[in-house]
């Protein structure tokens, strides 16, 4: 066996860490998704606050963010305050003016759609994501037990710079077989798809399921 050098050993070791540190600083990205994480969210927020245009400030837990309608902060307490809520600009939808805010609760998390023109705030408790023509919203969660974030999939209809709600579907609405919406994308401005998972007899079944606008009217097909 040929004898390496001290030199080729420093170079191979160098080498090796040089791919290992690759892959890790891929695995680390952080990326908007349905399952975010708070120290992606951190991440996220960085990221964002230089390029927004508007004024986003932080004071301990609570997140202050400046519409031209007046300023805002969250996260919006209906009860008392829980030290363990935090809040995250975590995406804008430049083309719509709306600003994402999600928010870690103590049990589950709720996700604000604020619209940084008109100060209004939806709260949506869900993914959102813009269709291709920009003109409606899809949400939807993944939650498999969290009450308080129940398996949805809702279209919004984006009209004056207000949400509207053209079809809702929740998941948890067969309680014995309650299923939950997976892969979910916009195919085009007019149809979106999802895979339905539920669990049957201890077994997972999955159903390839589109929505399709037709004559107004969103169809499950």
């Amino acid at each position: 066996m040929p004898n390496i050098s001290l030199l080729q050993k420093a170079t191979l070791s160098f080498l090796f860490w040089l791919f290992c540190s690759a892959i890790a600083t891929t695995a680390m990205a952080c990326e908007f998704e349905v399952k975010l994480k708070r120290s992606c969210a951190e991440e996220l927020e960085e990221d964002l606050l230089p390029k927004v245009p508007f004024q986003v400030q932080r004071n301990s837990n609570f997140l202050h963010l400046q519409t031209q309608a007046g300023a805002l902060s969250f996260p919006v307490f209906k009860e008392r305050t829980d030290e363990d809520t935090q809040p995250y600009l975590v995406s804008y939808l430049d083309a719509v003016q709306l600003a994402v805010i999600w928010v870690f609760e103590y049990c589950g998390r709720s996700v604000y759609l604020v619209n940084t023109r008109t100060g209004l705030q939806t709260q949506v408790n869900g993914f959102p994501l813009l269709s291709p023509d920009n003109k409606r919203l899809l949400v939807y969660s993944e939650g498999l037990s969290d009450k308080e974030n129940a398996n949805l999939v809702v279209i919004y209809r984006i009209r004056n710079h207000k949400l509207y709600a053209e079809l809702v579907l929740s998941g948890d609405d067969n309680r014995i077989q309650p299923w939950n919406p997976l892969d979910v994308r916009w195919v085009s401005p007019e149809k979106a798809e999802f895979i339905r998972l539920h669990h049957h007899n201890g077994e997972e079944e999955q159903k390839l399921q589109s929505l399709e606008l037709q004559q107004g009217t969103w169809q499950l097909l």
